[in-house]
């Protein structure tokens, strides 16, 4: 069996702010990403950022294009997608098609503006994971090959786009379910709602699947944030070596479709 795990990262908004007011000579200078080229080259980790366009005093129109070769040069481990337009409570539940468009098309432009065309990734997972059909189609016609998204288990389910409670049991079984242009899968462990040993214990009942989805939110990294996580990058160790020690290797979503 080939034994592959993705790693996504959502609400990430900070770091580009931070970077395009800093003074750093690389884009791996800025703790954030240095713990990912960490991670990187002791596990072999794929990391895929999930972008907000805004958040107060910044959006990435004003992100600097500066480390633009250096995110290239990384995009075979480093990609970015969208997530939303900004933090905001279930964003998209009720929109059309052209606020979702409009959206993705901002935030993807300016990735390819300031890191480039190879950073930019085919799958992404939306702001709490809902979107109208028309949503939908917008994101079908952004040229989306995969959503990953929120589907619970059996003792608490729940939907995430438009996936219908059929394909959702198939899904929270840990298979991958394709629906017109776009393939569905679930997120395994979000990673910043448990302790290092919960997320291991978590982990140990998933080893039997071919491929794993475990994701975190960006703003856990900062000492700031009110519910910041001190372990961030020792709680992500710990669950890669855990994964490659079972033999499994890291990839992006968009490499399993």
């Amino acid at each position: 069996m080939d034994k592959r795990f993705c790693f996504t990262v959502d609400d990430n908004i900070r770091v580009f702010k931070e970077l395009t007011e800093g003074d750093y000579m690389s884009a791996f200078d800025h703790p954030y990403l240095a713990a990912y080229r960490r991670l990187h080259e002791k596990h072999g980790l794929c990391v895929q950022l999930n972008l907000f366009y805004e958040c107060e005093g910044f959006t990435l129109a004003s992100m600097t294009d500066r480390y633009r070769d250096e995110f290239e040069k990384n995009a075979d481990w480093l990609k970015m997608s969208f997530h939303s337009r900004l933090e905001n409570v279930r964003p998209y539940e009720h929109s059309d098609y052209g606020e979702v468009y409009a959206d993705c098309k901002a935030v993807e432009d300016e990735i390819l503006r300031f890191a480039g065309k190879k950073t930019l990734a085919k799958t992404t997972t939306i702001h709490f994971c809902l979107l109208t059909a028309g949503g939908i189609r917008a994101m079908e016609e952004r040229g989306t090959q995969g959503l990953l998204g929120l589907y619970g288990n059996d003792q608490k389910p729940r939907l995430s786009y438009q996936t219908g409670e059929e394909d959702a049991i198939r899904i929270r079984a840990g298979k991958t379910v394709t629906d017109g242009k776009i393939a569905y899968a679930g997120i395994d462990i979000v990673l910043n709602l448990y302790s290092r040993e919960e997320n291991l214990a978590l982990l140990s009942h998933l080893y039997g699947r071919s491929l794993i989805k475990v994701m975190i939110h960006e703003q856990y990294f900062y000492p700031d944030y009110p519910y910041y996580q001190a372990d961030f990058e020792e709680k992500l160790d710990a669950v890669f070596a855990a994964l490659v020690g079972k033999g499994y290797k890291g990839t992006f979503f968009e490499k399993t479709l």
